[in-house]
C-alpha cells in the first residue's frame, strides 16, 4: 500500500498540519500519495494583505539576512535535516531524478547558502546600499535618491530540479520580500523543508516570518483567483510548461507583474572541425554526452538537438554517425551523480524512435532510452518528435552552415553548446539576436572537468535573457526640493 505523506503548510513561522476536515488528499507524480491542510481554508495565512507589514524586512540589514541564510544553509545537510530527509525520499517517488543523482543535489543545495556566494549575488544585481537606504545620483546634486522596495511575491514553481525551491527562497530572502511558493507536484517537499529548518532556527526572523509554502492543485481557479489580486500579490515568478504559465496569465491585470520562465530548450553547435580527427570527434561527444545528460535530460539546460555542420553525402553522413556512436558509448562513462541510465524505458519516444528506424533512407536510430542514443537526422531537418527527447537522447541534424540553425533557434532557447572553442566569435552575435540566451563549452574531453566547467557559474549572472533580482523588486524615486526656491519668473525666462 502506497504510504501517504504529510504536506504542511507553512505560513510565516507557523506550521499548519492537515486535521481532521482542514485535510485533503493529493496525488503526486510516480503514484505518490500526500495530505494537505484545505489550501482554501488558508488564504490569509498565505498572503500578505498590507504591503506596510513588510517594513520590519525592509528595515533589516542585508548583511543580517545573509547571516542568517548562512546559519540556516548549515542545518542542511540531508544526514542531519529530518526534513530534508523525508523531502528526499518524496523527491524519489515523485520526481523524475535517480536516487545518485537526487542526493547530489541534495548534497550541493547548502553550497548555495555560502555567505561569499550570497553576498556577490546581491552585489551583481541590485546592490546592498539600494536595498538598505535612499542611494543618491551623483550628477542630479543629491536631489533624487533611489531604493530598491521588497515586494509581495508568488511562486509558481518547477520541481525537475530542488535547486528552484532554494533558489526561490533565497530570492525573496535577499530582494527583502515576502514570498507565497505553491509547491509542485514533483518536488512537493524541499522548500516546506528549507522553510521549516528557518522555523526551527528562529520563527521570529523576518525572513522566516515573510515566507509561505503551500501545495495545491495546478489549475484550481477558484484558489489562484483568491491569491492573484493587486491587494495581496505585487510579482508572479512562474516557472514550468507553457500550459501552466498561460493558466497563469489569465489572472494578470494592471499592477501584476509576471516574471516568466517559459518552457525552454537548448542546443549544439558543432562545427566541420569536429569531425576531421578521431580526437575532436571524441572530444565533442563527451561535451554532448554531459551536456544532454546532465540530471538525466530533465532540464532545460539539456541539449536535445545538436546542429552538425557537414555535408549532405555518404561519407559525410557516415561521420555523423560516428559522432553518434562515440556520443552513446559516452553516456556510460558520466559519473553517476549527474547522470545515470534510465530505470525504465520511455515508452511513448520508444514507439517514435521505432518509426524513425524504419525509415532507414532518413534516419538512423543508436541506443535506447534507458542507456542513452542518438536518432541522426539523414537531411537538415530535426525529428518531428524533438519536443520529447528525453533519457539521454539526442537528435542529430547535418546542416552546410551553422547559421541555417538560426531558423530554429529564439527565446525558448535556453543554451547553446559550442564546439570547437575557434568558432564561437563567429557563431554568438548572430545567434544571439535570434534569442538564444547562453553559451556554454563543451570542449575538455573529461566528463567531469566538461560538468565543472559547464555547471559552473558566478553568482549575480541573467537567468533566461532577464535579471529575476532586478525585476522582483520596487525601484522607488525620491526626489527632493531644490536647495532655493525657483520662481515662476525664473522658469519663464528658462
Amino acid at each position: 500500500m502506497t504510504e501517504i505523506r504529510e504536506i504542511p503548510i507553512v505560513a510565516r513561522g507557523r506550521i499548519i498540519r492537515p486535521e481532521g476536515e482542514d485535510s485533503e488528499l493529493f496525488y503526486g507524480r510516480g503514484g505518490a500519495q500526500f495530505r494537505s491542510p484545505d489550501p482554501h481554508r488558508h488564504i490569509h495565512d498565505l498572503v500578505l494583505g498590507n504591503p506596510v507589514l513588510l517594513s520590519d524586512l525592509m528595515e533589516t540589514p542585508t548583511s543580517q539576512i545573509i547571516e542568517f541564510l548562512v546559519e540556516v544553509g548549515k542545518r542542511l545537510r540531508l544526514e542531519d535535516n529530518a526534513f530534508f530527509q523525508e523531502s528526499f525520499e518524496l523527491g524519489l517517488l515523485a520526481g523524475g531524478l535517480s536516487e545518485p543523482i537526487l542526493r547530489s543535489v541534495y548534497e550541493r543545495l547548502p553550497a548555495m547558502f555560502d555567505g561569499a556566494v550570497l553576498s556577490e549575488r546581491v552585489e551583481q544585481t541590485i546592490g546592498s546600499a539600494y536595498l538598505d537606504g535612499w542611494v543618491p545620483r551623483e550628477n542630479l546634486e543629491g536631489r533624487h535618491r533611489i531604493r530598491a522596495v521588497g515586494t509581495r511575491q508568488l511562486h509558481i514553481t518547477a520541481g525537475n530540479v530542488p535547486v528552484v525551491a532554494a533558489t526561490t527562497i533565497i530570492g525573496g530572502a535577499l530582494t527583502k520580500s515576502d514570498i507565497l511558493i505553491k509547491s509542485p507536484s514533483n518536488d512537493p517537499l524541499t522548500a516546506s523543508a528549507i522553510a521549516r529548518t528557518m522555523i526551527e532556527l528562529d520563527a521570529s526572523h523576518p525572513v522566516t516570518r515573510h515566507i509561505a509554502v503551500a501545495y495545491w492543485k495546478g489549475g484550481d481557479e477558484a484558489m489562484e483567483q483568491q491569491i492573484v489580486r493587486t491587494t495581496r500579490i505585487d510579482k508572479i515568478t512562474a516557472w514550468g510548461g507553457m500550459s501552466s504559465v498561460k493558466h497563469i496569465q489569465k489572472f494578470l491585470q494592471p499592477g501584476l507583474d509576471l516574471i516568466a520562465h517559459n518552457p525552454k530548450f537548448s542546443v549544439s553547435l558543432i562545427g566541420a572541425e569536429a569531425l576531421e580527427s578521431e580526437a575532436a570527434m571524441n572530444e565533442a561527444a563527451t561535451g554532448i554526452a554531459v551536456m544532454s545528460g546532465l540530471m538525466n535530460q530533465t532540464a532545460c539546460v539539456n541539449t536535445r538537438l545538436v546542429y552538425v555542420e557537414c555535408g549532405e553525402d555518404e561519407d559525410s553522413l557516415a561521420k555523423v554517425e560516428d559522432l553518434g556512436r562515440r556520443i552513446a558509448a559516452a553516456y556510460g562513462t558520466l559519473p553517476a551523480f549527474f547522470s545515470t541510465p534510465a530505470d525504465a524505458l520511455n515508452l511513448e519516444l520508444e514507439a517514435e524512435l521505432k518509426s524513425a528506424a524504419m525509415e532507414e533512407d532518413f534516419y538512423t536510430v543508436i541506443g535506447n532510452t534507458v542507456e542513452g542514443g542518438v536518432v541522426i537526422s539523414r537531411f537538415p531537418d530535426r525529428v518531428d518528435f524533438y519536443e520529447q527527447l528525453n533519457n539521454r537522447m539526442v537528435n542529430l541534424v547535418p546542416v552546410a552552415d551553422l547559421f541555417d540553425a538560426i531558423k530554429w533557434c529564439d527565446d525558448t532557447t535556453q543554451n547553446v553548446g559550442i564546439y570547437p572553442e575557434s568558432m564561437r566569435d563567429r557563431v554568438i552575435a548572430p545567434f544571439a539576436l535570434a534569442g538564444v540566451q547562453q553559451f556554454v563549452p563543451l570542449s575538455g574531453g573529461d566528463p567531469a572537468g566538461v560538468y565543472q566547467e559547464f555547471n559552473t557559474n558566478p553568482a549575480g549572472l541573467p537567468h533566461d535573457g532577464i535579471e529575476p533580482m532586478r525585476r522582483s523588486v520596487r525601484w522607488v524615486i525620491d526626489h527632493r526640493p531644490a536647495r532655493g526656491q525657483t520662481t515662476m519668473t525664473a522658469i519663464a525666462a528658462e
